[in-house]
């Protein structure tokens, strides 16, 4: 009797094991560990109007589609503090981790796709050009107010910086020619000449510093993060944003994202010809 009630208990400890391992495994493929996909949106239309650009515009029914895809085939998206907690803090994230951004903060992020992101339970960053909400400007696209930033963090969005007023284009010679204006020097015109390096950083370090400012004014202390303008980058630039603490840099190049880098890249997912297919295939190549 007591030689069966062991045998007994082994069998039902070897099936409480097999249960358990069975638990574990994952139930959608496993197709990238302890790395990161960060997809790059800006704009979220109703839909498209002919005969106007659409670039960087995806509609509203396009960007469910892609919520749906990621769900059905397994990705997990993850907010952006578990995000900086494993690229800064070493800490852990599920397989198949994504990251949703979009820049330059435009009104349609809290109109048309803060309803989609409740609809699937998901979190995204908006990186906000702050001149362009703090100054209405009846000829631009409609950029997101200061209480509905407020609304969007308290329900797990983030909002962090594209920089104060250098997202555009500047004349960098006296032959008129432009560049990004974060990564150009001015050219004085009363003084025709470009800018020196001390005033140039000084430029730069001023703005940086003034959205970091009006950013914690109104939505209160948070992470220091910044996206480049149109992606360009320079030394000087991340010289400067260190010295006013920023821990990351959100950049347009592609690929996936490992443990420990700085320098965050981002997949472009925000096109017209970006479909759910299209975006499945797209990433399929950085895994």
């Amino acid at each position: 009797m007591r030689k069966r009630f062991f045998v007994f208990i082994g069998i039902w400890m070897f099936a409480l094991t097999l249960a358990a391992a069975a638990a574990e495994e994952p139930s959608s493929p496993v197709y990238y560990q302890d790395q990161a996909v960060v997809l790059l949106y800006h704009d979220v239309a109703e839909s498209f109007k002919p005969g106007q650009p659409n670039d960087s515009t995806v509609t509203v029914e396009q960007f469910r589609e892609h919520l749906k895809m990621l769900k059905d085939k397994g990705f997990r998206i993850v907010t952006m503090d578990d995000f900086l907690g494993f690229m800064l803090e070493g800490k852990k994230l599920p397989a198949n981790a994504v990251v949703l951004t979009f820049d330059d903060g435009y009104e349609s992020f809290y109109r048309t796709a803060f309803p989609v992101l409740r609809e699937f339970g998901a979190t995204a960053s908006n990186f906000i050009v702050g001149v362009s909400s703090d100054l209405f400007n009846p000829d631009a696209e409609p950029h997101l107010t200061w209480e509905q930033m407020r609304e969007l963090k308290s329900s797990g969005m983030g909002i962090f910086s594209h920089t104060y007023d250098m997202h555009r284009y500047v004349r960098t010679d006296s032959e008129g020619r432009e560049g990004p204006a974060l990564t150009s020097r001015f050219y004085l015109e009363q003084k025709r000449r470009q800018e020196t390096e001390t005033e140039y950083r000084r430029r730069i370090s001023t703005d940086l510093a003034f959205m970091e400012k009006r950013l914690h004014q109104e939505l209160g202390p948070q992470r220091k993060l910044l996206a480049f303008p149109y992606g360009a980058n320079r030394k000087e630039v991340v010289e400067e944003g260190d010295r006013l603490g920023i821990e990351m840099y959100f950049t347009i190049e592609e690929g996936m994202n490992n443990r420990g880098s700085r320098f965050v890249r981002r997949i472009n997912a925000g096109e017209p010809y970006m479909s759910a297919e299209a975006l499945w295939y797209h990433l399929g190549k950085y895994f």
